[in-house]
């Protein structure tokens, strides 16, 4: 009974003895713990009307002999009226004595409305001590931080815009234009393209198209795309050169800041080939036919023209020149020649033209050059087709022959 109560006492003074030299040691160790060194990064990614998307990277640094254990690692973030807009969670670890440990997250934060450039927030945490693997020490920790977004904004890199145009048509309303304005955005953050509007003139700064203002959003860090189309006025085809020419303001409207940066480019539209927008792939269809009748004092000669329009346009035919003339080798011989009235020829038909000529039958046997005769006889009909109002034109020359070896005495 005697030895197991000395047994007893002893065990009860080596449990006492223990804690004293535990508890020596933690106080030994808290007194003597350094806080971890803490930094705080917020790198922006990219910032648009909707979200905002960012990488936070948390640095701690242990002057301390001994690891350090990191717990609960929590960023808070709020909006200046103090709402909550942000949490995010680190997992833990320890920091090897008198090194460093980088705690990384990407996130994207959502939002509506305004956000202002300037967040507000806390990072909190535990850290503490390990003895022996047994027992642990830890101490709460919470640290305000603010992050500012301003200089983001200070150097803005001013965006890059090129210009494609092509007129692709002509319809009864006009000359169909389309463009791509293309806008590389250097920034990280998003733009908005506004009032953006478009010129079109001649080279002698005559106004023949305008296109009402274009608006939209230039993604960061990417080039955007907006697609014009419009109408020219039928003048534009009477030009030698056209000048595109557009003007705008590039805004930023995110976290608080509003700015504008004035955008101009200008390009030169080739001015486009009228038959190859008329015909396309098809072409102006014309057959010559001949009707002659015998009369007293000569040949009455009838000369048609069937024309077919294959454009959706109507077609004005100008100063269509009939010739007949008497061929012998190189040699041309006049022999009558007249004018005929101007027409339109519709679109998508077909339209039939006609002159007569009364030639005298003198004229015919002396056509010949050094001979009764020509060796044949030659109908030409010279002109050009064009639009109402357009100086360019489709010019036209047919020939036709007969041999007059039946006229032959």
């Amino acid at each position: 009974m005697g030895k197991k109560t000395t047994l007893g006492i002893l065990f009860l003074l080596l449990l006492i003895i223990t804690n004293i030299v535990i508890g020596s040691v933690l106080v030994f160790f808290i007194q003597d713990i350094r806080d971890p060194r803490i930094n705080v990064d917020f790198n922006l990614t990219k910032v648009t009307t909707e979200d905002l998307s960012f990488t936070a990277v948390i640095t701690m640094v242990n002057d301390n002999h001994f690891d350090l254990i990191i717990k609960n690692l929590i960023i808070q973030g709020r909006s200046p009226e103090g709402d909550s807009i942000l949490h995010l969670t680190f997992p833990g670890g320890k920091i090897a004595a008198n090194q460093q440990r980088t705690f990384t997250t990407n996130e994207t934060l959502s939002f509506s409305g305004n956000l202002s450039s300037r967040l507000y927030g806390s990072i909190e945490g535990i850290f503490g001590v390990n003895i022996a693997g047994v027992f642990e020490k830890t101490i709460p920790f919470h640290i305000n931080i603010t992050a500012s977004f301003q200089d983001l904004f200070q150097n803005i890199s001013i965006p890059q815009i090129s210009l494609l145009a092509e007129v692709t048509e002509i319809t009864e309303e006009g000359v169909v234009f389309h463009a791509v304005v293309s806008i590389q955005n250097p920034n990280l953050f998003e733009l908005s393209l506004e009032n953006l509007s478009t010129r079109i003139e001649t080279e002698n700064g005559s106004l023949v198209g305008g296109f009402s203002s274009l608006e939209g959003r230039i993604l960061p860090n990417r080039t955007t795309q907006f697609s014009l189309d419009g109408t020219l006025s039928y003048d534009a085809l009477n030009a030698k050169v056209l000048t595109l020419s557009i003007s705008g303001y590039a805004g930023i409207h995110l976290m608080g800041i509003n700015k504008v940066i004035p955008l101009q480019a200008t390009a030169m539209l080739p001015v486009p080939d009228i038959k190859e927008l008329l015909f396309k792939n098809e072409s102006l269809g014309i057959t010559i036919s001949i009707d002659v009748k015998l009369r007293f004092t000569g040949l009455l000669t009838t000369i048609g023209l069937t024309l077919y329009n294959p454009s959706k346009i109507p077609l004005q035919a100008n100063d269509l020149l009939c010739s007949i003339y008497g061929l012998t080798g190189e040699n041309q011989k006049m022999i009558a020649q007249k004018l005929m009235e101007p027409e339109t020829v519709e679109p998508i038909q077909q339209n039939h033209l006609e002159t007569q000529l009364l030639i005298p039958y003198r004229s015919i046997f002396t056509s010949g050059t050094k001979t009764l005769l020509p060796d044949w006889f030659v109908i030409q009909i010279q002109g050009n087709f064009s639009l109402a109002g357009v100086t360019q034109t489709i010019p036209v020359s047919l020939d036709a022959t007969i041999n007059p070896h039946l006229l032959r005495p």
